[in-house]
């Protein structure tokens, strides 16, 4: 799913007004989550509702990833359901040119157990400093 610019744009300002709404609430259910010094944004979506992303509906207990600069450097996103170390699901903008969105990747997890997302610059088979955010399905 290739980006238009005027998407790119869109893209851009939705994750930085998500980003702005749920950086001030501790139990955000849905959230973006920028990449260690920028290039791209992970995704935890819920419950069902409007796509952050910018393609319509997006399903719950989601992850999504957009890398939004073309440095060489994919977005990784990892979703650790249980908090218990082990990666359940990822997506990946990897081997894409960017501006570029993953599709979501979803499967239903009970409600309320806590996640932890990930969001990794990759390149090849290097890890470029990766972050996380908590939340819960």
């Amino acid at each position: 799913m290739k980006l238009t610019k005027a998407r790119a744009a869109c893209v851009t300002l939705c994750a930085f007004g998500l980003g702005f709404v749920t950086a001030n609430s501790a139990s955000a259910a849905s959230f973006s989550y920028g990449a260690y010094e920028g290039g791209g944004w992970g995704y935890w979506q819920e419950d069902p509702g409007p796509d952050p992303m910018g393609y319509g509906d997006a399903p719950g207990d989601s992850i999504g990833a957009c890398d939004m600069k073309a440095d060489g450097w994919g977005i990784e996103v990892r979703l650790d359901i249980g908090r218990d170390g082990d990666i359940d699901r990822k997506v990946s903008t990897r081997g894409q040119d960017s501006p570029y969105c993953s599709d979501w990747k979803s499967g239903d997890i009970k409600e309320g157990t806590p996640v932890r997302v990930w969001v990794v610059k990759v390149r090849g088979t290097t890890d470029y400093h990766p972050v996380y955010k908590d939340g819960n399905a």
